[in-house]
């Protein structure tokens, strides 16, 4: 999807219902915000003629704060009175560019990869400033004076030369009438006139979640609409052979029964698995009718897969040569010479469910002529592509609005929760919701993909690391994709150009590509959570075998700050000395090295993950009973330029307590082809008891561009915990999650 607006296009404005809408993008009638949704385009904020202003965020709301950090971007450059903002979401907004192919219509809308801030940047702020400059030239042309002798202060404009004031709202009404002249280029603020960014700010929503005045996607409504409940194969890839409804008809309130054909195999998903949907006046009535259904399944390719037999696959893929995805130096010679030490371990990762805890849900009404699309998405036009690859309806005759999302960490970029919707209201003619279980979420969802890493380290006789290997046996996310080839498979699961790449002369990237039936997509920072656990945990072995302590290991490892290339998301540079400067803050905050009581130690670890550097220090306490409780977690976080302080703590102590949650006790496992996780009695999440009493953050302000804020302290929350626990006398925890050590009687979960 392109984003291409030129000077003339990229900035709209007009007069609709007594206030003055602006918008990005194409040339044509907007909208006033009463009419949100209704006509072509959406406007990007609404002033009133009392001064009220309402500023519509683009991006999906999760939990991350985008609702609250792009509206300050956007205020910010306005100079509005940030008071007098509210809110509200902006459904998906597309055209077509002059080569007919589909670009957005406003600024780029969606959310994933941390990309959302990163995106907003310099088109919100543009946007901003160049809704000031209307209201300059507006106050200009009545006074009668030129537009740079005046100023603004907040959503006011302000003559210096006699004190006269007027505000947005008096002015809004000309304003829309203004022409900026040829060529005209938004002046955007200087951060030391910024009085909205970087000042601290609660969640936009924050009043409406707690009293639950919110709305999710469970709580939307559409006229008529039915609710459907699917009995989705349980067996990957499987089928239905035969199927007996009468009973699940017979049902009160059940209204129609659909078979679903399972997806092609060849093909990147539409819908997730083949299935039967009951179709019903209510969810209890289509839950009952599901489970009258008689339904024999077709096993499917995957009949024999479980995990066992997948770790076993992935060990006899490491015993072999796999593809070679980076290749610097000669890493044989470098390890064969003499007096050089090499290190090796293996680490593993499961497959992990995104287990948000709103389930998931969708509103479709596919119409002859058009339809309707509602619901939680993360990527509300992978929707629309969804509704338009099963309808042939044109794009832009597919309306999408998008809910407060209960969670999505990846899940929900991927739309088939919407094409279920879409398909079930094609086939019934009817608008329908469909609504999913908690054991339907668990058991089909793109689970994280799951792996073994093998780590191979050479140390010369002076200390310094003269080579290093990374050899990945995984399930590739990329499955299935569209456009994908084998040979790159390896790119959404090993970043070659992660540290320490270009830090050390002789450096082998292996990938051997494992095969799963289990459906494969993006779960919180995708391979970097995967990939830091193993290269941390196994610095932090290196460092205990050399008699190092761990953080002057990473620190000579890294050495002075320097710029070197990185070529995926996140680039297009990786500065050491950022890293280096969260290692040694979040050391500083927690007074690494400190004297620590009997049973008490500390670990650390640091990544860089989508332009973000992060750095943690956990503090734990091990019982003579094998238990142990994270006391303590410092954290440093350098993203740039932060838009506000707030969220961005609450996102480190959010993906902290996450990261822990899945390292802790969750796996998804298989047998028989068929996911035995079905809900949280097997699938445990973070217990208050097992969370950390204290977790202290230190920002990192500067002025480079900023980067998200979502992901980047999840990948080193688990190594700096197993780190401590093997400092205080715990076992070398190497294969996640930890507490299935339990069964081995080395570790045990704290309990109240």
């Amino acid at each position: 999807m392109t984003f291409n607006l030129n000077r003339r296009d990229l900035f709209r404005y007009t007069a609709a219902l007594g206030g003055l809408v602006v918008a990005g993008g194409a040339i044509g009638a907007g909208r006033a915000q009463a009419e949100t949704g209704e006509g072509a385009i959406t406007p990007m904020v609404h002033i009133a003629p009392d001064g009220a202003i309402k500023i519509l965020y683009p991006n999906s709301e999760m939990g991350q704060g985008v609702d609250t950090s792009i509206p300050m971007m956007f205020a910010e450059e306005m100079d509005a009175d940030y008071d007098r903002v509210t809110v509200a979401a902006m459904p998906l907004m597309l055209t077509r560019d002059a080569e007919g192919r589909m670009a957005w219509k406003v600024v780029p809308q969606g959310a994933g990869g941390s990309t959302s801030v990163t995106d907003a940047w310099t088109s919100v702020r543009r946007l901003g400033a160049t809704t000031r400059a209307l209201f300059l030239e507006a106050a200009a042309k009545r006074w009668g004076v030129a537009a740079d002798s005046l100023k603004t202060e907040p959503s006011v404009v302000v003559n210096p030369a006699d004190g006269a004031r007027l505000s947005y709202g008096e002015l809004a009404g000309e304003a829309d009438k203004v022409t900026l002249p040829e060529g005209f280029e938004p002046t955007l603020k200087s951060r030391a006139e910024w009085r909205i960014i970087g000042r601290s700010r609660k969640p936009a929503a924050h009043r409406n979640i707690v009293t639950g005045k919110a709305v999710f996607g469970l709580d939307a409504t559409y006229p008529g609409a039915k609710v459907a409940v699917i009995a989705r194969s349980p067996y990957l890839d499987g089928f239905v052979e035969e199927l007996e409804d009468s009973a699940a008809r017979a049902v009160p309130g059940v209204v129609d029964i659909i078979a679903m054909p399972r997806p092609d195999l060849d093909k990147n998903y539409t819908y997730l698995a083949a299935g039967v949907a009951v179709i019903a006046d209510s969810f209890w009535a289509a839950k009952k009718g599901r489970d009258a259904l008689k339904i024999t399944w077709n096993k499917g390719p995957y009949a024999s897969e479980s995990t066992e037999s997948f770790d076993a696959h992935c060990d006899t893929l490491l015993a072999g040569t796999g593809q070679v995805v980076r290749d610097d130096g000669n890493v044989d010679s470098a390890k064969a010479a003499d007096g050089v030490r090499v290190f090796s371990r293996r680490y593993r990762q499961p497959f992990v469910s995104h287990a948000q805890l709103e389930v998931q849900n969708a509103i479709a009404h596919v119409e002859s002529d058009k339809a309707t699309v509602i619901g939680p998405f993360q990527s509300p036009a992978g929707a629309s592509r969804a509704a338009n690859a099963l309808t042939g309806l044109d794009r832009l005759s597919i309306k999408v609005e998008i809910t407060r999302l209960g969670g999505g960490f990846g899940r929900r970029l991927t739309s088939d929760h919407a094409a279920e919707a879409v398909y079930l209201s094609k086939e019934s003619g009817l608008p329908i919701k469909v609504v999913w279980t908690r054991e339907d979420d668990l058991s089909h969802d793109f689970y994280r993909p799951a792996g073994h890493h093998e780590l191979v380290a050479g140390f010369d006789a002076s200390g310094q690391m003269v080579s290093w290997q990374h050899r990945l046996a995984s399930a590739s996310k990329y499955y299935r994709r569209d456009n994908v080839t084998p040979e790159q498979m390896f790119a959404a699961e090993m970043y070659v150009d992660d540290f320490p790449a270009g830090l050390v002369p002789n450096l082998r990237h292996e990938y051997f590509s494992a095969t799963s039936g289990m459906p494969r997509g993006s779960w919180r920072a995708p391979a970097h959570v995967a990939n830091a656990f193993a290269i941390q945990s196994f610095l932090n072995e290196v460092a205990d075998e050399l008699g190092e302590d761990p953080l002057a290991l990473r620190l000579r490892l890294l050495g002075e700050g320097r710029e070197l290339p990185y070529g995926q998301h996140g680039g297009p540079v990786f500065d050491t000395g950022r890293l280096r400067g969260v290692l040694e803050a979040a050391a500083k905050l927690a007074s690494w090295g400190k004297e620590m009581p009997e049973g008490h130690a500390q670990g650390i670890a640091g990544h860089f993950t989508f332009g973000g550097y992060c750095a943690q220090v956990a503090e734990i306490e091990r019982f003579p009973d094998g238990s142990f409780k994270v006391h303590r977690v410092y954290a440093a976080i350098d993203v740039g330029t932060v838009i506000n302080p707030a969220g961005v703590i609450k996102q480190v102590e959010g993906g902290i307590n996450d990261g822990l949650s899945a390292a802790f006790g969750q796996e998804i496992r298989v047998e028989g082809g068929s996911v035995l996780t079905q809900n949280f009695d097997t699938y445990p999440l973070l217990r208050m008891v097992d969370a950390p009493a204290e977790v202290f953050t230190t920002i990192i302000d500067n002025d480079k561009n900023p980067s998200g804020m979502g992901e980047m302290s999840i990948p080193v929350i688990a190594p700096a915990v197993t780190a401590a626990l093997a400092r205080a006398g715990g076992p070398l925890i190497r294969h996640l999650p930890v507490y299935a050590k339990v069964n081995e009687g080395v570790v045990k979960a704290r309990t109240a």
